[in-house]
């Protein structure tokens, strides 16, 4: 397919929900950055703002935080409303369940998700332990399709996490969601080469902005292009566009093929 345009993207992890975690700080800034991805083509965005697993553990903790991201979801989505120059909202969360025993605790909570959708956007910590097929496990036990965040960007023994432990994850069930930002090189070599293996070995499901406004911009158009550019149109069209868009709509994703690298050489 040569004829994909960078248009009607989709975008399922990202920091604009204003003042709730370590993304955007204010209203304006998160309409500001909405406004630059809509220009980028993307047409429908979930927030994800941090919900911490941990939090299962004290009286109320997860429904407290979820009340918190969305009281100010609401206030966002408001504020989008009229606006032709702004995606469409959904509600999410990036859900940190670093192991199997908080994974459980944080889906018996209702509300927990990517709203009106099976699916659960997760992390496991960035230095994580154990094996975490036993936490993808427990997702899908609750009746969740786990869609596991950056998994390149997570660290083993001073690296990057051995690429067979993350096809590992995609066997256990998940999902697997890479950074825009990892194909740019925006984290550094390692994690950029990495990403770039997983694509080329067809591992990947979708990409993410992970936009935390101010402190990390992030376009998806410029990771799209240079997809475009390597050769990879039709894993452009299905990583950018097409599956998150069936993700929101809580169908079934599509399988992307692997990026024909040395084709692209």
């Amino acid at each position: 397919m040569t004829d994909f345009h960078l248009q009607d993207l989709a975008d399922i992890h990202n920091h604009l929900c204003p003042a709730v975690d370590d993304g955007a700080r204010t209203l304006d800034e998160a309409l500001r950055y909405l406004r630059a991805l809509r220009a980028d083509g993307v047409t429908r965005l979930a927030t994800s703002s941090h919900l911490q697993g941990w939090l299962a553990y004290e009286e109320n903790g997860i429904e407290e935080r979820l009340r918190r991201i969305e009281d100010a979801w609401r206030t966002l989505e408001q504020a989008t409303h009229g606006h032709d120059d702004l995606p469409a909202l959904h509600f999410n969360q990036e859900i940190l369940v670093p192991n199997p025993d908080v994974a459980e605790l944080v889906f018996a909570v209702d509300g927990v998700g990517l709203r009106g959708t099976r699916y659960a956007l997760i992390e496991f910590g960035f230095d994580p332990e154990g094996d975490l097929r036993d936490v993808i496990h427990v997702v899908r036990s609750a009746g969740r399709r786990p869609i596991v965040a950056h998994p390149e960007r997570y660290r083993h023994q001073g690296g990057v996490m051995p690429i067979g432990t993350i096809r590992g994850w995609k066997e256990a069930g998940a999902l697997l969601q890479v950074n825009c930002g990892s194909l740019l090189g925006d984290y550094g070599r390692e994690i950029h080469d990495l990403a770039w293996r997983l694509l080329a070995q067809g591992l990947v499901d979708l990409l993410g902005t992970d936009h935390h406004g101010d402190n990390r911009q992030v376009s998806p158009r410029r990771a799209g292009e240079l997809l475009v550019h390597r050769g990879a149109v039709e894993q452009a069209r299905l990583l950018l566009a097409e599956n998150p868009n069936r993700i929101l709509d809580d169908a079934d994703t599509l399988t992307v093929p692997a990026w024909p690298a040395q084709a692209a050489a």
